[in-house]
């Protein structure tokens, strides 16, 4: 399995209450109001976060024979526009509810329908304000980390 495989089988996780679920080949320009909520994948930005032994795409080999590769993947959900940062208080119990719903779905999906080597590891959950091309939304940002074997 690769990479690519993995996002796909991720888009195609059904999560209750999620209108549209986005690979990567269909990444919009904007999201439309119609399409809400949804969820995208997004590569992490900030260096800091991840220790130095954390690296995405990091290698490590045992005894020559086996390579793993772990990848950090954030994992969007846009919920609704964010008129106003002051409104976050109002859709926290919604946000709360959607990720509930969306841990259940990856539960039931842990390795991506086989696409990693072990099951996946959220290692953040952020409810807030959350940016897709300059629009602000309230969501909440997954950050996930995957590891496969690399034959």
């Amino acid at each position: 399995m690769t990479w690519r495989t993995a996002f796909t089988n991720l888009a195609a996780i059904s999560v209750t209450g999620v209108t549209t679920s986005y690979d990567l080949n269909a990444l919009p320009n904007a999201l439309p109001a119609a399409n809400l909520p949804a969820l995208a994948p997004y590569f992490p930005e900030e260096g800091g976060s991840i220790s130095q032994n954390q690296h995405g795409l990091a290698t490590l080999t045992y005894n020559g024979a086996v390579w793993s590769a772990a990848l950090y993947v954030d994992h969007v959900l846009y919920f609704a526009p964010a008129w106003s940062e002051a409104g976050l208080s109002e859709a926290l119990p919604s946000l709360v509810t959607a990720i509930d719903n969306y841990l259940t779905a990856l539960a039931a999906q842990g390795t991506l329908s086989g696409a990693l080597s072990s099951e996946l590891e959220i290692i953040r959950v952020q409810p807030g304000i959350v940016d897709y091309a300059g629009v602000k939304f309230y969501g909440v940002r997954f950050r996930h980390l995957w590891r496969r074997t690399i034959p």
